[in-house]
């Protein structure tokens, strides 16, 4: 008996790794400024997989194939766990423009106190709700005072600070 290879299963399973990077790439090229737009494609793009996922699953349950169904089940699985483990968008941001923040750091004059205190990036996010909706933003602050208290002073009040690296810090202020 001859064993047949299954090449749907790899290829959904392939498909499903594609799809990942893909709408991952989006988001991230979403963070430029001139390529903001591309948030709504990497949504859409979402929203279009989730209603084929659940198109195949129908089908693959009417029609009673069970290694289909197996594989996309896997598939969409896979993309859940790739989801889980992979790096936050905006630290990934901050890897890979830090020699050029590090080089605005160096450009810019500390403060007479002898403070140096300096938002690099600010990524505004939108979050509809009932009354009108809120503009949640996350900062990537350089702060060589090591003072979280100082750090956290935004000009919406106090935000929260997480210390990212030597002295870069994400301050997320209040949504409003």
């Amino acid at each position: 008996m001859k064993k047949e290879h299954d090449y749907f299963s790899v290829g959904v399973i392939i498909y499903g790794v594609c799809f990942f990077l893909s709408y991952k790439t989006l988001f991230q090229l979403s963070y430029i400024d001139t390529f903001s737009a591309l948030w709504y494609w990497g949504y859409g793009l979402i929203i279009v997989h989730i209603v084929g996922f659940i198109w195949c699953l129908v089908a693959c349950l009417f029609r009673l194939v069970p290694r289909q169904l197996g594989s996309f089940i896997s598939a969409a699985l896979l993309v859940l766990g790739l989801e889980f483990v992979s790096p936050d968008p905006m630290e990934l941001h901050l890897w890979l423009h830090k020699s050029d923040y590090l080089a605005r750091v160096s450009a810019t004059q500390p403060k007479p106190d002898g403070r140096l205190s300096i938002v690099l990036h600010s990524r505004g996010t939108y979050l509809p709700s009932m009354p009108g909706g809120n503009l949640c933003s996350v900062e990537i602050v350089y702060d060589k005072s090591n003072d979280l208290r100082l750090v956290s002073q935004s000009g919406d009040g106090r935000a929260l600070v997480r210390k990212v690296d030597d002295n870069f810090y994400f301050r997320y202020p209040p949504c409003g």
